[in-house]
């Protein structure tokens, strides 16, 4: 029994290892662009009604906040249902376990700053594009390969933010201009690259 038993996991664990070292294609260009359209459209919404969706940092940065996760459900979603199999699964998983600390880090850094340090609002925008940048690059190993231009595209994006984030004014389009157009340029990749499991 303690042969068989160890027989499943080394299996188990090659199939881990497989599903780190591959490519994942459950990410869907549909969603992608979906969530292009949802930026596009938050930005407007606090340009047309700034009182209500923009009067303070923190409302500003609640209402990023509440948009990113939207996207996040919806990408992440997505993905599930796309991912068939138990290699698919595992793929996922660990796609996941590389993308979520990035995520985590997100919500901490922002929920830290609105609630002790308001007036640091400012720096919030350009890190979360930041983090992007870097959870594309550490994830790149196991998406499309011009992933990479993705992630360099929101890098420089989140610094320019900064750098203007510095000035003391946040303005919508400096959420909204990344994010709109990195995840059309990732709605790009994955239709052009990417391919779900089961449809090769």
């Amino acid at each position: 029994m303690d042969e068989v038993e160890r027989a499943l996991s080394q299996i188990a664990d090659i199939r881990d290892r497989v599903a780190a070292a591959g490519r994942f294609r459950g990410f869907a260009p549909e969603a992608m662009a979906f969530n292009a359209l949802l930026s596009l459209g938050v930005a407007v919404a606090q340009t047309v009604w700034p009182q209500a969706l923009a009067q303070d940092p923190v409302r500003y940065m609640a209402v990023w906040g509440a948009t990113l996760a939207a996207m996040t459900l919806i990408s992440a979603s997505e993905a599930v249902s796309r991912s068939r199999g138990r290699m698919a699964e595992a793929m996922l998983g660990a796609i996941l376990r590389l993308l979520l600390p990035f995520a985590a880090a997100g919500v901490v850094i922002a929920v830290a700053i609105c609630k002790f340090s308001p007036a640091s609002a400012w720096i919030v925008p350009g890190l979360w594009q930041i983090l992007v940048a870097l959870a594309g690059f550490a994830a790149a190993s196991s998406l499309p390969r011009p992933i990479v231009w993705a992630a360099g595209w929101y890098f420089v994006c989140g610094a320019i933010v900064l750098a203007l984030g510095a000035r003391g004014e946040l303005s919508p389009w400096m959420m909204a201009a990344p994010f709109t157009l990195g995840l059309a340029g990732v709605a790009l990749i994955l239709h052009r690259y990417g391919e779900p499991h089961g449809r090769r």
